[in-house]
């Protein structure tokens, strides 16, 4: 199955400013919307704090990432994105790939050095490569 990401510009403009705001920092938004058979529509980011405060990996807090669900629930949506950015290449790292087994969402990494983006999904321990479409 082929996976897809419908992300709107406005979303992706905001994932790209909150990368450039936090560089040299990794900068991590969770992307809310749906999912249906293998197609992620992206409706709303939110930015969270790296409380790591590192430029080579995340950790997002126990109550920002509760207060996420909540706004999840109260908007009738889901978590289907997870978003954050590398020093390098925008591909997973080993820590990110231990974490996507535990965050089955879409994974989005972001490139520091020239704000290049790919997507990836872990489904039954393969890493697949998720298709982005980006939407007015």
């Amino acid at each position: 199955m082929i996976l897809i990401i419908k992300i709107p510009r406005k979303i992706l403009d905001e994932i790209l400013s909150n990368v450039s705001k936090n560089k040299p920092i990794e900068a991590v938004s969770f992307i809310l919307g749906y999912e249906k058979n293998g197609v992620y529509d992206a409706r709303e980011i939110i930015n969270v704090k790296n409380s790591l405060n590192s430029a080579s990996e995340f950790y997002v807090d126990p109550e920002d990432l509760l207060n996420v669900y909540k706004k999840a629930e109260e908007n009738g949506m889901e978590i289907v994105a997870i978003a954050h950015s590398h020093q390098g290449l925008p591909v997973p790292s080993a820590t990110d790939i231990k974490y996507m087994k535990l965050n089955p969402y879409v994974w989005i990494i972001v490139s520091m050095t020239d704000l290049k983006l790919q997507a990836y999904k872990l489904n039954e321990e393969k890493l697949e490569t998720v298709n982005i479409i980006i939407s007015l």
